[in-house]
C-alpha cells in the first residue's frame, strides 16, 4: 500500500487576522475558490440580459423627409406708421414645426388608421418622433408600431396630414396678415381724404398729406409682396419605407447590465460566504487563517493517530521539549492526540503524563468504553478554575514524568493562554468537517497575542471508534 508523505508543509499562509477580516490580497484566491460560481453568476446574468431582449415587444421605425419651407408669421409693417420694423419678419421655427407634427389634427387622423386604434395620445405622441438636421429645412419623421407595414402606412399617413394641416393654418396666418393690410389701407386712404383744403393751413396739410402718402406706399408695398407669395406646404422628399429589421431595444445595455447584475450577486455571495464560519476540510482552509507549518494526517492509516503522533514525539524529543500543550479544535480532537502523544513517548523511553484541564460538568472520557486500551501514562484530571491548581500539578507531574502534555476542552477559553505560557511546546489540533475556520483563526491569533505562538498546526481525521 502506497503510503502518503507525513510532515510540516512548506507553503507559507497569510499572518493570523481577526476573525471577521477580509484582506486586499485574498481577492485573488477567493476568485480561484469561487471560479465555478463566478461563471454561473455571469452565465445567468448573460441569460438575464437576453431574456430581457426577447421578452421586449418587438418595434419597427419607419422614417419620412419632409421639406418646410419658411413662412412669414407676421407683416413687416407696423400699424399707423410708415415705418417699417426694424426687425425682419420672422418665419416659422422648427419648434413651430414639430408643435404641428405633434398637434391633436394630427394624432386624431393617425389614430383612425389600423394599427393605431385605441392607442391613447400619449403613447401615440410618443411613437412620433422628429429630427431635423443642422442648416436645413428638411424635416425627418419617425414612426414607431409593432409590425414594419404598420410602421411604414403611420410615417406617411403623419406626413400628409402635416403637410395639409401646415397648408390650412400657415394659409390663414398670410390670409390674416393681408386681410390686416388691406384694412390699415383703407384707413389711410380715409384720413387722407379727410384733410382739410384751406390755404391758411396748406404748410401743415402738405406735411401731413406727406406722411400718410408715405404709409400708403409702404402698406401697397407690403401687399404687393404678400401677394408675390405663394403659401408653400411643403413636400416629401423622401417616402417611408418599410424597415427591414426590429428596433435595437437596448440588447448591449440589457446584456452588460445582466452580466454586472450576476457579478454583483456573485460578489454578494463570496462575501457571504467568507463571512460566515465555514467547515475545514483541507489544508488550504487552515493556510487561510495561520502562518504555520501544517502536518496533514494520511487517511490511509487505521491505527488511529500514531503516525503522525510519531512525527510529533520526534519534534518534541528533537526540541528537548519537557511540557506539551495540546490545544484540539474541537477540544476533543486536541485530547484524543495528546493520549497517542503520550503513549508513543512512553513507549520511546521518556515518561510521559497527561494533564486534561476540564470545565464545570466535563466528567466524560474521550475515548469510549468499548474501546479503551490499556495505559501506559498517567492521566490527571485538573480543574479549569483556579491557575494556580494547573502550576503545582504542572510540577507535580514535572518531577514524576519527563514529558508532561497538557490539553484543554477549548483553545480560546483562559485555560488554554494559561497553559501555553507554562509549556515549551504549543500544538494546535484540527479535525477534519469540524472544527471551524473562525475558531481556529481566533485560537491561532489568541497564542500568537499571547507570546505564546503555536509551533505547529496537525490537520486530522475524525476518530474511527
Amino acid at each position: 500500500m502506497k503510503r502518503r508523505a507525513l510532515g510540516p508543509s512548506s507553503v507559507q499562509a497569510e499572518p493570523p487576522l481577526a476573525p471577521d477580516s477580509i484582506p486586499v490580497t485574498r481577492y485573488a484566491a477567493a476568485v480561484r475558490r469561487h471560479l465555478p460560481a463566478l461563471l454561473v453568476a455571469v452565465l445567468l446574468g448573460c441569460v438575464l440580459g437576453v431574456g430581457k431582449v426577447v421578452l421586449t415587444p418587438a418595434s419597427y421605425t419607419a422614417s419620412v423627409s419632409v421639406l418646410a419651407p419658411p413662412v412669414s408669421l407676421h407683416p413687416g409693417v407696423r400699424a399707423g406708421s410708415a415705418e417699417t420694423e426694424a426687425r425682419r419678419p420672422r418665419d416659422a421655427t422648427m419648434d413651430t414645426e414639430a408643435q404641428l407634427v405633434w398637434s391633436d389634427e394630427v394624432l386624431r387622423r393617425l389614430s383612425t388608421f389600423p394599427g393605431y386604434r385605441g392607442v391613447p395620445r400619449d403613447e401615440l405622441r410618443d411613437r412620433i418622433g422628429l429630427a431635423v438636421p443642422n442648416q436645413t429645412k428638411v424635416l425627418t419623421i419617425s414612426v414607431r408600431a409593432p409590425s414594419p407595414a404598420t410602421a411604414q402606412n403611420g410615417a406617411q399617413v403623419v406626413a400628409e396630414a402635416y403637410l395639409e394641416l401646415r397648408q390650412q393654418i400657415l394659409g390663414g396666418v398670410q390670409q390674416r396678415n393681408r386681410e390686416g393690410l388691406e384694412r390699415q389701407l383703407d384707413q389711410l386712404n380715409q384720413r387722407l381724404k379727410a384733410l382739410p383744403g384751406d390755404d391758411s393751413v396748406r404748410l401743415t396739410v402738405r406735411t401731413r398729406r406727406q406722411a400718410i402718402m408715405k404709409q400708403i406706399g409702404t402698406v401697397q408695398k407690403e401687399l404687393s409682396a404678400q401677394d408675390s407669395k405663394q403659401v408653400q406646404p411643403g413636400e416629401v422628399l423622401r417616402t417611408a419605407q418599410r424597415p427591414t429589421g426590429r428596433d435595437d431595444p437596448g440588447r448591449d445595455v440589457a446584456v452588460a447590465g445582466g452580466i454586472g447584475v450576476g457579478l454583483l450577486l456573485w460578489v454578494a455571495f463570496v462575501l457571504l460566504r467568507d463571512r460566515r464560519p465555514r467547515r475545514i476540510r483541507r489544508p488550504a482552509d487552515v493556510r487561510l487563517h495561520a502562518r504555520l507549518p501544517i502536518m496533514v494526517e494520511a487517511p490511509a492509516y487505521d491505527g488511529g493517530h500514531r503516525e503522525v503522533c510519531r512525527r510529533l514525539r520526534n519534534l518534541v524529543f528533537d526540541a528537548e521539549a519537557t511540557t506539551v500543550l495540546v490545544a484540539g479544535v474541537p477540544g476533543s480532537a486536541g485530547t484524543e492526540l495528546a493520549y497517542e502523544l503520550a503513549e508513543l513517548c512512553t513507549e520511546g523511553g521518556s515518561p510521559a503524563t497527561v494533564l486534561q484541564v476540564r470545565g464545570d460538568g466535563d466528567d466524560g472520557d474521550p475515548v469510549p468504553e468499548g474501546t479503551r486500551r490499556p495505559r501506559s501514562f498517567t492521566v490527571r484530571v485538573v480543574r479549569s478554575d483556579d491557575d494556580r491548581q494547573l502550576a503545582r500539578a504542572v510540577d507535580k507531574a514535572g518531577r514524576e514524568s519527563r514529558i508532561v502534555v497538557i490539553t484543554t476542552p477549548d483553545i480560546n477559553g483562559a485555560d488554554t493562554i494559561s497553559a501555553a505560557v507554562a509549556s515549551d511546546m504549543t500544538l494546535v489540533v484540527v479535525q477534519r468537517g469540524l472544527a471551524l475556520d473562525r475558531d481556529v483563526a481566533r485560537g491561532v491569533l489568541a497564542l500568537d497575542q499571547a507570546a505564546t505562538p503555536a509551533r505547529g498546526i496537525v490537520l486530522t481525521a475524525p476518530g474511527r471508534g
